[in-house]
């Protein structure tokens, strides 16, 4: 659309019912504010051409008076307000006014916000040890500046103190260098992607982030819970990852409270994740996942490490087969020790064990694809073209790798006792910050 402005011909959208704040949301963040666009009532995606047709035609005058007219911008674009007051019988009447107006903008999650007062955010500044008016990034998928200030306001109001936000400010940041597909078309979807947050290094025990039963409510977890709700609520007020606006989930997830968890450093047989990435095991990180969808994978009874990883082969096998130019789907395995320690001590390097996976995590290839209609399809690559030749049948018996390579998997020891494996559907790759450059 921008590009189509830019060589002076005028673009008119056509927008399904849903996806109307979308548009005026994302037109304000792309820098277009003043972009008209026209409503239909259905998502083109599975309707059928005569369908396509009649949800299209009655748009029609609108698109030519549009295309014709002139405008000066449709949207009011003043700046709101940086302080708000509230006033109560008490404080608690004044705290639960606040949390009442902030739900009503869609500032908060839906549970209780702390109030960010001036001195709540001063003394999460101090925590980072840069000026407030410190710019970080600009932060997907709307592309708002995260100030130090700003990320301090959101962290305030999820109840973050001053030593978690050196991980808070590296999460923003790691999220603003996973380029468009994963910064902002994915968290833009209708489908279910979520950010999660892995942290590694000695910040872990210092803060004391769960790295056992970690994706889970209770005591064990309230550093793990407190981190995500700052950084989902740097996404909503901050990238605008609002619902229905930038946020277009079909249904939804829970995965979308996001949560911080750390890796099992000390039951591990292998190197910490961050140091496959490049640091070193004395060093802090934090590295943000994509994901899309969770299984539980259950062992009941293997002891040799070929048999404990075919079962997270087998768990591994869910999900798609992408069927585009690019191909970025990936496997987060958070391997409970109770897996990854045999598999370890059998003589299985993280690499090997990634390999392995791969060998036998294959499916039928008309399964992986029965989502994508192959007739008609022009987003079909090139190299998938051939699959049209054949019968359905044939397509079925054909088996193939889940994923292209070893490369697609990401092994992480998570987790407390017992052989049950959390297989994540994730992608594009991880990105990983240091933490440490964020400590005063």
């Amino acid at each position: 659309m921008i590009a189509v402005e830019r060589m002076g011909k005028p673009a008119v959208p056509i927008i399904s019912g849903r996806f109307e704040g979308d548009a005026i949301a994302s037109s304000r963040a792309f820098g277009m504010p003043a972009l008209r666009f026209v409503v239909v009532p259905r998502i083109y995606r599975n309707l059928s051409p005569a369908e396509s047709i009649s949800n299209t035609e009655p748009a029609f005058d609108d698109l030519v008076g549009m295309l014709t007219a002139e405008g000066d911008g449709a949207f009011d674009d003043s700046p709101t307000e940086q302080e708000h007051r509230y006033e109560g019988e008490d404080r608690f009447d004044a705290v639960q006014r606040m949390n009442d107006d902030f739900l009503r903008r869609d500032w908060g999650d839906g549970f209780p916000l702390l109030p960010p007062t001036r001195g709540a955010i001063d003394e999460l500044i101090d925590g980072v040890g840069l000026p407030g008016d410190h710019v970080v990034c600009d932060m997907p998928p709307g592309f708002g500046i995260a100030t130090v200030e700003k990320i301090a306001v959101n962290a305030a109001a999820a109840g973050a103190r001053p030593e978690h936000m050196p991980v808070i400010v590296a999460a923003v940041k790691a999220l603003s260098q996973m380029g468009p597909e994963g910064g902002k078309s994915l968290l833009m979807s209708t489908s279910p992607q979520a950010p999660l947050l892995v942290v590694n290094g000695p910040i872990a025990e210092e803060l004391d982030i769960n790295a056992r039963s970690a994706l889970g409510p209770g005591f064990d977890n309230r550093v793990n819970i407190v981190i995500g709700r700052a950084f989902s609520m740097c996404m909503r007020n901050i990238g605008h990852w609002y619902p229905n606006k930038m946020d277009m989930d079909t249904i939804g997830t829970t995965r979308k409270f996001v949560l911080c968890i750390a890796e099992n450093e000390k039951m591990s047989p292998w190197q910490p994740y961050h140091v496959d990435k490049g640091f070193d095991a004395g060093e802090s990180a934090v590295s943000i996942f994509i994901t899309n969808g969770e299984l539980d994978v259950q062992d009941q009874g293997n002891d040799t490490a070929e048999g404990l990883l075919k079962t997270v082969a087998y768990g591994a096998t869910f999900g798609t087969r992408g069927l585009w130019e690019r191909h970025s789907d990936e496997r987060l395995i958070l391997l409970p020790p109770d897996v990854a320690q045999p598999v370890g001590a059998q003589g299985f390097t993280k690499r090997g064990a990634k390999e392995f996976i791969h060998m036998h995590a294959n499916d039928s290839l008309g399964k992986m694809t029965q989502y994508v209609p192959l007739e008609g399809e022009a987003r079909l690559a090139a190299h998938w073209r051939w699959m049209k030749d054949l019968t359905e049948q044939e397509r079925l018996d054909i088996t193939m790798p889940v994923l292209e390579n070893a490369e697609r998997y990401d092994i992480l020891v998570v987790g407390a006792d017992r052989a049950k494996t959390l297989v994540m559907s994730s992608g594009p790759s991880a990105v990983t910050v240091g933490v440490d450059q964020f400590r005063p």
